[in-house]
Protein backbone atom coordinates (compact mmCIF):
# COMPACT_ATOMS: atom_id res chain seq x y z
CA UNK A 1 0.00 0.00 0.00
CA UNK A 2 1.38 3.29 -1.28
CA UNK A 3 -0.24 5.41 1.48
CA UNK A 4 2.11 4.50 4.01
CA UNK A 5 5.15 5.08 2.65
CA UNK A 6 3.50 8.82 1.67
CA UNK A 7 2.24 9.28 5.00
CA UNK A 8 5.75 8.17 6.45
CA UNK A 9 7.50 10.80 4.09
CA UNK A 10 4.79 13.46 5.12
CA UNK A 11 5.14 13.15 8.87
CA UNK A 12 8.82 12.74 8.58
CA UNK A 13 9.64 15.73 6.79
CA UNK A 14 7.08 17.97 9.08
CA UNK A 15 9.18 16.93 11.92
CA UNK A 16 12.27 18.19 10.33
CA UNK A 17 10.49 21.47 9.52
CA UNK A 18 9.63 22.00 12.95
CA UNK A 19 13.01 20.98 14.29
CA UNK A 20 14.70 23.39 11.67
CA UNK A 21 12.71 26.36 12.72
CA UNK A 22 13.58 25.52 16.38
CA UNK A 23 17.58 25.40 15.52
CA UNK A 24 16.99 28.82 13.80
CA UNK A 25 15.96 30.31 16.30
CA UNK A 26 17.63 28.76 19.26
CA UNK A 27 20.62 26.95 17.78
CA UNK A 28 21.49 23.89 19.42
CA UNK A 29 23.70 21.02 17.65
CA UNK A 30 20.89 18.10 18.46
CA UNK A 31 18.11 19.89 16.83
CA UNK A 32 20.64 20.16 14.21
CA UNK A 33 21.64 16.54 13.57
CA UNK A 34 17.58 15.25 14.56
CA UNK A 35 17.02 17.48 11.25
CA UNK A 36 19.37 15.64 9.50
CA UNK A 37 17.97 12.53 10.65
CA UNK A 38 13.83 13.38 9.89
CA UNK A 39 14.94 14.59 6.66
CA UNK A 40 17.32 11.60 5.33
CA UNK A 41 13.56 9.32 6.62
CA UNK A 42 11.96 11.33 4.60
CA UNK A 43 14.08 11.14 1.47
CA UNK A 44 14.09 7.22 2.02
CA UNK A 45 10.55 6.79 2.50
CA UNK A 46 9.79 9.24 -0.42
CA UNK A 47 12.49 7.17 -2.66
CA UNK A 48 10.37 3.90 -1.80
CA UNK A 49 6.98 5.68 -2.43
CA UNK A 50 8.22 7.25 -5.67
CA UNK A 51 9.87 4.14 -6.65
CA UNK A 52 6.71 1.70 -5.77
CA UNK A 53 4.39 3.60 -8.22
CA UNK A 54 6.44 5.68 -10.93
CA UNK A 55 9.00 2.65 -11.39
CA UNK A 56 12.81 1.91 -10.09
CA UNK A 57 16.49 2.95 -11.09
CA UNK A 58 19.60 1.88 -9.89
CA UNK A 59 20.18 5.77 -8.00
CA UNK A 60 16.83 5.95 -6.66
CA UNK A 61 17.45 2.54 -4.90
CA UNK A 62 21.15 3.64 -3.73
CA UNK A 63 19.10 6.73 -2.49
CA UNK A 64 17.26 4.41 -0.48
CA UNK A 65 19.42 2.68 1.06
CA UNK A 66 22.43 5.24 1.34
CA UNK A 67 19.37 7.23 4.04
CA UNK A 68 16.90 5.26 5.32
CA UNK A 69 18.60 1.55 7.00
CA UNK A 70 21.39 2.90 9.01
CA UNK A 71 21.90 6.53 8.67
CA UNK A 72 18.61 7.33 10.35
CA UNK A 73 19.07 5.39 13.30
CA UNK A 74 22.43 6.95 13.64
CA UNK A 75 21.86 10.62 13.28
CA UNK A 76 19.14 10.22 15.79
CA UNK A 77 21.77 8.33 18.35
CA UNK A 78 24.12 10.75 17.85
CA UNK A 79 21.61 13.64 18.62
CA UNK A 80 21.02 12.05 21.65
CA UNK A 81 24.18 12.10 23.13
CA UNK A 82 24.60 15.62 22.06
CA UNK A 83 22.25 15.94 24.68
CA UNK A 84 23.66 13.96 27.28
CA UNK A 85 27.46 14.73 26.82
CA UNK A 86 27.56 17.97 25.09
CA UNK A 87 31.19 19.19 25.66
CA UNK A 88 32.90 15.64 24.65
CA UNK A 89 30.41 14.95 21.84
CA UNK A 90 30.87 18.81 20.55
CA UNK A 91 35.00 17.22 20.70
CA UNK A 92 34.65 14.27 18.09
CA UNK A 93 31.24 13.82 17.42
CA UNK A 94 31.27 15.56 13.87
CA UNK A 95 34.06 14.37 12.58
CA UNK A 96 33.24 10.81 14.10
CA UNK A 97 29.40 11.06 12.44
CA UNK A 98 31.33 12.27 8.66
CA UNK A 99 33.21 9.35 9.01
CA UNK A 100 30.95 7.00 9.67
CA UNK A 101 28.22 8.64 6.87
CA UNK A 102 30.73 8.53 4.80
CA UNK A 103 31.69 4.89 4.90
CA UNK A 104 28.37 4.11 4.96
CA UNK A 105 27.42 5.88 1.63
CA UNK A 106 30.72 4.40 -0.08
CA UNK A 107 29.82 0.95 1.09
CA UNK A 108 26.10 1.72 -0.16
CA UNK A 109 27.46 3.00 -3.81
CA UNK A 110 29.58 0.37 -4.58
CA UNK A 111 27.36 -3.07 -3.92
CA UNK A 112 26.55 -4.12 -6.77
CA UNK A 113 22.58 -4.42 -8.09
CA UNK A 114 20.99 -7.26 -9.41
CA UNK A 115 19.27 -5.18 -12.47
CA UNK A 116 17.06 -8.05 -13.84
CA UNK A 117 15.08 -8.06 -10.57
CA UNK A 118 15.56 -4.05 -9.96
CA UNK A 119 11.98 -3.63 -11.54
CA UNK A 120 9.94 -5.84 -9.39
CA UNK A 121 11.91 -5.61 -5.88
CA UNK A 122 13.41 -1.74 -5.92
CA UNK A 123 16.24 -1.60 -3.46
CA UNK A 124 16.44 -5.39 -2.60
CA UNK A 125 18.26 -6.01 -5.40
CA UNK A 126 20.86 -4.44 -4.02
CA UNK A 127 23.67 -7.01 -3.24
CA UNK A 128 24.06 -6.65 0.50
CA UNK A 129 27.13 -8.37 1.28
CA UNK A 130 28.53 -9.54 4.46
CA UNK A 131 30.28 -6.54 5.15
CA UNK A 132 27.30 -3.95 4.84
CA UNK A 133 25.14 -6.53 6.58
CA UNK A 134 27.49 -6.11 9.48
CA UNK A 135 27.17 -2.55 9.40
CA UNK A 136 24.09 -2.53 8.98
CA UNK A 137 23.46 -4.73 12.15
CA UNK A 138 25.85 -2.84 13.95
CA UNK A 139 24.60 0.97 13.79
CA UNK A 140 21.09 0.07 14.13
CA UNK A 141 21.74 -1.82 17.57
CA UNK A 142 24.30 0.29 19.29
CA UNK A 143 21.77 3.25 17.67
CA UNK A 144 18.82 1.99 18.85
CA UNK A 145 20.42 1.43 22.84
CA UNK A 146 21.85 4.61 23.17
CA UNK A 147 18.36 6.05 21.68
CA UNK A 148 16.18 4.19 24.23
CA UNK A 149 18.74 4.23 26.99
CA UNK A 150 19.11 7.71 26.80
CA UNK A 151 15.71 9.14 26.86
CA UNK A 152 14.72 6.82 29.29
CA UNK A 153 17.67 7.85 31.31
CA UNK A 154 16.15 11.10 30.77
CA UNK A 155 12.73 10.07 31.75
CA UNK A 156 13.86 9.10 35.26
CA UNK A 157 15.66 12.16 35.59
CA UNK A 158 12.56 13.92 35.09
CA UNK A 159 10.33 11.99 37.15
CA UNK A 160 13.28 11.94 39.74
CA UNK A 161 13.42 16.20 40.24
CA UNK A 162 9.41 16.61 39.79
CA UNK A 163 9.62 19.35 36.75
CA UNK A 164 9.38 19.00 33.21
CA UNK A 165 6.18 16.72 33.28
CA UNK A 166 5.89 17.65 29.42
CA UNK A 167 9.38 17.20 28.35
CA UNK A 168 9.28 13.65 30.15
CA UNK A 169 6.11 12.20 28.64
CA UNK A 170 7.30 13.44 25.23
CA UNK A 171 10.70 11.96 26.15
CA UNK A 172 8.77 8.65 26.38
CA UNK A 173 6.47 9.08 23.37
CA UNK A 174 9.98 9.44 21.38
CA UNK A 175 11.86 6.48 22.61
CA UNK A 176 8.40 4.10 22.09
CA UNK A 177 8.24 5.51 18.55
CA UNK A 178 11.99 4.45 18.20
CA UNK A 179 11.26 1.27 19.18
CA UNK A 180 8.24 0.65 16.87
CA UNK A 181 10.59 2.05 14.16
CA UNK A 182 13.28 -0.94 14.99
CA UNK A 183 10.30 -3.34 14.78
CA UNK A 184 9.26 -2.35 11.73
CA UNK A 185 11.74 -4.58 9.74
CA UNK A 186 10.49 -7.47 12.23
CA UNK A 187 7.18 -7.61 10.33
CA UNK A 188 8.47 -8.03 6.91
CA UNK A 189 9.06 -11.17 8.07
CA UNK A 190 5.13 -12.14 8.17
CA UNK A 191 5.33 -11.88 4.25
CA UNK A 192 3.72 -8.52 3.54
CA UNK A 193 5.95 -5.96 2.97
CA UNK A 194 3.59 -3.38 3.35
CA UNK A 195 3.78 -3.84 7.46
CA UNK A 196 7.59 -2.23 7.44
CA UNK A 197 5.49 0.85 6.66
CA UNK A 198 2.72 0.54 8.87
CA UNK A 199 5.03 0.72 12.11
CA UNK A 200 7.41 3.00 10.02
CA UNK A 201 4.18 5.59 10.14
CA UNK A 202 3.16 4.53 13.51
CA UNK A 203 6.80 5.02 14.82
CA UNK A 204 7.22 8.20 13.28
CA UNK A 205 3.82 10.02 14.09
CA UNK A 206 4.93 8.75 17.69
CA UNK A 207 8.17 10.50 17.75
CA UNK A 208 6.70 13.62 16.15
CA UNK A 209 4.25 14.03 18.84
CA UNK A 210 6.55 13.32 21.32
CA UNK A 211 8.83 16.43 19.62
CA UNK A 212 6.08 18.79 20.08
CA UNK A 213 4.98 17.65 23.44
CA UNK A 214 8.73 18.39 24.73
CA UNK A 215 8.54 21.91 23.19
CA UNK A 216 5.28 22.83 25.62
CA UNK A 217 5.90 24.61 28.66
CA UNK A 218 5.02 22.65 31.97
CA UNK A 219 2.28 24.82 34.19
CA UNK A 220 4.54 25.69 37.04
CA UNK A 221 6.68 27.59 34.48
CA UNK A 222 3.79 29.07 33.12
CA UNK A 223 3.02 30.43 36.62
CA UNK A 224 6.57 31.41 37.43
CA UNK A 225 6.27 33.70 33.59
CA UNK A 226 3.29 35.28 35.39
CA UNK A 227 4.46 36.00 38.96
CA UNK A 228 7.33 37.52 37.04
CA UNK A 229 5.31 39.56 35.20
CA UNK A 230 3.31 40.48 37.84
CA UNK A 231 5.87 41.85 40.07
CA UNK A 232 7.12 44.38 37.29
CA UNK A 233 6.59 47.96 38.33
CA UNK A 234 3.91 49.85 36.71
CA UNK A 235 6.35 52.60 36.26
CA UNK A 236 8.51 50.32 34.17
CA UNK A 237 5.55 47.98 32.22
CA UNK A 238 4.86 50.97 30.69
CA UNK A 239 8.20 51.86 28.59
CA UNK A 240 9.44 49.06 26.57
CA UNK A 241 11.72 46.87 28.72
CA UNK A 242 15.33 45.86 27.00
CA UNK A 243 14.29 41.57 27.28
CA UNK A 244 10.39 41.11 26.95
CA UNK A 245 8.58 38.97 29.31
CA UNK A 246 6.82 37.89 26.44
CA UNK A 247 9.94 36.53 24.69
CA UNK A 248 10.72 33.94 27.06
CA UNK A 249 8.38 30.62 27.07
CA UNK A 250 8.16 30.39 30.86
CA UNK A 251 11.53 27.54 30.81
CA UNK A 252 14.15 30.11 31.31
CA UNK A 253 12.17 31.81 34.39
CA UNK A 254 11.34 28.55 35.60
CA UNK A 255 15.43 27.31 35.69
CA UNK A 256 16.09 30.74 37.46
CA UNK A 257 13.53 30.80 40.24
CA UNK A 258 13.47 27.00 40.89
CA UNK A 259 16.62 25.49 39.99
CA UNK A 260 19.42 28.26 39.57
CA UNK A 261 19.98 31.04 42.21
CA UNK A 262 20.33 28.14 45.00
CA UNK A 263 23.37 26.52 43.09
CA UNK A 264 27.08 27.21 43.62
CA UNK A 265 28.82 28.27 40.90
CA UNK A 266 30.19 24.39 39.75
CA UNK A 267 26.63 23.39 40.02
CA UNK A 268 25.51 26.00 37.55
CA UNK A 269 28.08 25.01 35.15
CA UNK A 270 27.36 21.35 35.53
CA UNK A 271 23.40 22.07 35.11
CA UNK A 272 23.90 23.75 32.08
CA UNK A 273 25.97 21.96 30.16
CA UNK A 274 23.98 19.09 31.41
CA UNK A 275 21.19 20.77 29.30
CA UNK A 276 23.01 22.37 26.53
CA UNK A 277 22.56 25.93 27.42
CA UNK A 278 24.54 27.92 25.06
CA UNK A 279 27.29 29.34 27.93
CA UNK A 280 29.76 32.15 27.06
CA UNK A 281 33.56 31.54 27.54
CA UNK A 282 33.64 31.27 31.05
CA UNK A 283 33.67 28.40 33.09
CA UNK A 284 30.96 29.64 35.32
CA UNK A 285 27.56 32.19 35.17
CA UNK A 286 28.28 35.30 37.57
CA UNK A 287 25.61 36.33 39.73
CA UNK A 288 25.41 39.56 37.51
Amino acid sequence: MIVFPIFSTAISLLCALVLLRDQIRRPRPDKLVWFVAFLMFALAAGADAYGRSIGWSENLARLYYATGPALVVMFLAVGELYLLFPKAMGRFAPGATILLSAIWVTTVLGAPIDRTRLAEDGWEAIDRGSAMVALTIAINSVGTSIIVGGLLWSIWKFWKSGTYRQRMIGCGLIAAGTIVVGLGGTLTRLGHYEYLYIAMSAGIALIFVGVLITRRPDSWATRATDEARDQVPESLSAAQPMVPVAAFDGQELGFVGRDVLGMSDAEIDRFCTEWSVPRDARPAFDRV
